[in-house]
């Protein structure tokens, strides 16, 4: 099986400081974490806390390690919880000088480079994960101006050519909040979650199902998609007659947008009270009537839920406990970049005319059901992903008949 190896690094005391909360996590990390069937090798390295340091020594280790997996960890002092980072920006700003006594004021960390640049990895899902084990996880949009957020930047720049490689940035509490043992325990679970993410990846490309590669005692994470009008909630409902547990993204895309909840605060705030019903609720029409033709917003919107429900499936989905099978039913899967997240994908296809047909069966106009399409993956970019897949154009026996034979290979892995 695949051996992976991961950068992880940590930073060096800051203004005359005796330790750095980050650096002191990072070493307490062994040379080696276990993998079931395989490891992970870590090489822990220490990082200045200056601008130009730590950015020049970030590029010098991914190109002579060739990392599969890079994690950084710095201190936020301010920090309750253990933060993933989602979000660099191509800007160096210090109110105080680092290290070197360099205090750089609006700077680009890569001159010409875009404005912001993601992590490369799926911070949402991934705290939902930490977080079902009791590990006080949370995620962060903006990694600051800092040193720490150069060094991210830097570091996803270094990728660039290979975004599939998991690349972020974790920010730990003080010792005295969170104490240390904690810290390098949460570390430990997350490197091993992206070194079995990187072990799928390789797996798949090699032509070879993700349900290859061995996993530790917690549920098989099963992800299932398909286009509008495939039949991808039919094949949801017979593999949870048959004991998976399902998790309904649509479902959690309505509940974490029920009145009283965060997140419909925001979409008012963001869209204004015409978006709201008399009721308190959500107006879904009059919310997809300002988003549907406009990117920007419904970027905006989006922004706001699809975080909320990654974490809450991936919470959910560790919930159903080791030995069942549990199934993320999500519409996007390939569109998110999720497919390595789980330990198989399932697609369900069917002919275009048919799930139009379907959809007009339903009261969906051909046109709006057409614009839906549009909006989502081809077939071909799903069934590139899949590790199985079903064919939803004949009769509900001939669809049972497939969910049989997939349900017994789910069982096997």
């Amino acid at each position: 099986m695949h051996q992976v190896s991961a950068l992880i690094t940590g930073f060096e005391p800051f203004a005359g400081g005796s330790d750095n909360a980050s650096w002191e996590a990072v070493r307490a990390l062994p040379e080696e974490l276990t993998l079931a069937g395989g490891a992970v090798r870590l090489r822990r390295e220490l990082l200045p806390v200056t601008f130009a340091g730590a950015a020049a020594r970030v590029r010098e280790l991914i190109a002579s390690g060739r990392p599969d997996v890079v994690v950084h960890v710095g201190l936020d002092a301010s920090a309750k919880a253990i933060k993933l980072e989602t979000t660099a920006y191509n800007e160096a700003t210090a109110s105080i000088p680092d290290n070197s006594g360099a205090q750089p004021d609006h700077a680009e960390v890569v001159p010409a480079g875009p404005r912001r640049r993601h992590s490369t990895w799926a911070a949402h899902a991934l705290a939902g994960r930490l977080s079902a084990t009791g590990l006080p996880v949370t995620t962060s949009d903006d990694a600051g101006r800092y040193v720490c957020n150069t060094t991210l930047y830097t570091a996803l720049d270094a990728v660039e050519e290979d975004p599939t490689r998991p690349t972020g940035f974790v920010h730990v509490p003080l010792a005295t909040t969170i104490g240390t043992p904690i810290v390098t325990r949460t570390l430990a679970a997350l490197l091993v979650e992206l070194a079995d993410q990187v072990r799928r990846h390789h797996a798949h490309i090699q032509g070879m199902s993700r349900l290859s590669v061995p996993r530790p005692s917690r549920p098989l994470r099963v992800g299932l998609t398909g286009g509008i009008g495939s039949g991808k909630s039919t094949v949801a409902g017979m593999l949870a007659a048959r004991g998976a547990l399902v998790v309904d993204a649509d479902a959690l895309a309505r509940a974490v947008v029920e009145p009283g909840t965060p997140a419909l605060e925001e979409i008012k705030q963001a869209f204004g009270q015409g978006v709201i019903a008399a009721d308190g609720g959500l107006d879904r029409a009059a919310l997809a009537a300002v988003v549907f033709d406009d990117d920007e917003a419904r970027a905006r919107l989006e922004a706001m839920t699809l975080p909320r429900v990654a974490a809450a499936a991936a919470e959910q989905m560790e919930a159903a406990g080791p030995g069942r099978v549990a199934v993320y039913d999500v519409p996007l899967l390939a569109e998110g970049g999720m497919a390595d997240l789980f330990d198989t994908v399932i697609v369900v296809r069917a002919p275009r005319e048919l799930r139009l047909a379907r959809l007009e069966a339903r009261g969906l106009a051909r046109a709006d059901a057409e614009a839906r399409m549009s909006q989502q993956a081809s077939d071909g970019e799903r069934e590139a992903l899949a590790d199985l897949v079903i064919d939803n154009d004949g009769a509900v026996e001939q669809l049972e008949e497939q969910v049989a034979g997939v349900w017994q290979a789910l069982e096997r892995g």
